[in-house]
């Protein structure tokens, strides 16, 4: 498939310029290609990450069951159903804020904000509540942030993927694009300016020529 060349003057000085402007091209790419391979090592390191925790997160909620039913066992479904509805509620939201990552990226940060009015108390009535029970709900509650921290991942990973994909068009387009098209318009200018020597030399020697058979008459 043939190239569209630039609409240019064939000139030395714009045959300069035009291998200027690709030095420039094929050095841009070869920063966003360093660019793309560093994003690319970032995500699999937070792919590794997200899958480390959430084996974690998996790990904590069935301690955190396995302790629910232990309660449950010790004291009865129904005295555990009763101290939930008279436990005090835990509320909370998440904060989204933004952090500097990978090649000073703004990336998004998350963080669970508990919702506390006044001084912190116990949720449960510490005489009446078997250990297992307190255990599985802080477990519960740590279950909770790495919920928000895989989720901050998530939201990192998909970030990345798309400033990958945009680095990837940009490379392709600079490549497949921008350097054919100043090549073949280069290749076009050098033919110019070399059939225009040759015109030139031939005049010359005609020139020459036509002095010597001057000069001999």
């Amino acid at each position: 498939m043939s190239v569209e060349k630039l609409e240019v003057h064939p000139t030395r000085l714009e045959l300069l310029r035009l291998k200027r402007r690709k030095a420039l091209a094929e050095g841009i790419a070869d920063i966003l290609q360093k660019d793309l391979e560093t994003l690319i090592v970032a995500l699999v390191e937070y792919r590794q990450r997200a899958h480390g925790l959430r084996s974690q997160l998996y790990e904590i909620l069935n301690n955190a069951y396995l302790l629910f039913f232990e309660a449950e066992m010790l004291i009865g479904s129904m005295k555990v159903t009763e101290m939930s509805q008279s436990s005090s509620r835990l509320k909370f939201g998440v904060e989204i804020d933004t952090t500097s990552g990978v090649l000073g990226i703004q990336l998004p940060s998350f963080r669970l904000a508990k919702e506390e009015n006044g001084a912190p108390k116990p949720r449960f009535n510490l005489l009446e509540t078997p250990v297992q029970l307190e255990e599985a709900a802080s477990k519960t509650e740590e279950a909770l942030n790495s919920i928000i921290k895989l989720a901050e991942f998530t939201a990192v990973i998909r970030e990345i993927l798309e400033i990958i994909s945009l680095k990837r068009r940009q490379i392709n387009r600079i490549r497949f694009k921008v350097t054919p098209q100043l090549d073949a318009t280069i290749r076009y200018v050098e033919l110019i300016l070399e059939e225009i020597e040759r015109q030139d030399a031939i005049r010359v020697r005609v020139l020459q020529r036509k002095r010597k058979e001057r000069a001999r008459k």
